[in-house]
């Protein structure tokens, strides 16, 4: 299943959760309107949603309709069990960055939006090509450190890995911040992106060195 260009989606906002395009999300969902969000997408479709970092003083507003960033991650839904108290536990794979645009709810419990499907754009092909070996080599450093505490550790990237799909495997298996990951979600420029991916893994790397070890994975 590809997004087309545009699509009505279901949204979930969450507190501390950045979806990146090609990972894959684990969820349980629990609260009354996102059951009833759950059973509409398995009964009436689509088996796809939008998945949205909270912004602010969500706190405050939680039980109504705190702000969300509007770009997000777009994921069709692999796998799902509803447990017999009608929790649902699922599986996302990301599909695609999207910029939504909220649409009334129309009675519903939960939020739906217009997600506009935002494609990579490379503006700096050239610029794009220098980013990538000093990305790869610093992600590689980072991860000689964490496999001192975690030696599984597996990133999944290869040279020939494209340099958008590159950056965002990267962020999603190494950047722990919502807020950085936000920022590498929202970078739609590769370039841009590789650049802010290189910046956090030098930071990330210097942190790692200073504590000895391997530290923490998100």
């Amino acid at each position: 299943m590809a997004l087309s260009t545009s699509a009505d989606l279901p949204v979930f906002p969450l507190p501390r959760v950045v979806f990146f395009p090609g990972s894959t999300l684990p969820l349980h969902l629990f609260e009354e309107r996102y059951r009833e969000m759950m059973e509409d997408c398995v009964s009436k479709g689509p088996m796809a949603m939008a998945v949205t970092l909270l912004r602010g003083d969500w706190e405050d507003d939680y039980e109504g309709s705190p702000e969300i960033h509007e770009i997000a991650g777009a994921g069709r839904i692999l796998d799902w069990q509803r447990r017999d108290d009608g929790r649902f536990d699922l599986l996302l794979h990301g599909l695609s960055r999207v910029k939504l645009e909220e649409l009334p709810t129309e009675g519903l419990s939960y939020r739906r939006a217009k997600a506009v499907r935002l494609d990579d754009r490379v503006t700096h092909p050239d610029a794009i090509q220098k980013l990538t070996t000093p990305v790869i080599a610093t992600a590689s450093s980072v991860v000689a450190l964490v496999r001192e505490r975690y030696p599984d550790f597996h990133l999944g990237i290869e040279a020939s890995t494209p340099p958008g799909v590159l950056a965002d495997r990267i962020a999603d298996r190494l950047v722990s911040e919502p807020a950085v990951r936000q920022q590498l979600l929202e970078a739609v420029d590769v370039k841009v992106r590789l650049a802010r991916v290189h910046d956090a893994l030098v930071d990330m790397l210097a942190e790692l060195r200073s504590s000895g070890h391997g530290g923490a994975l998100h």
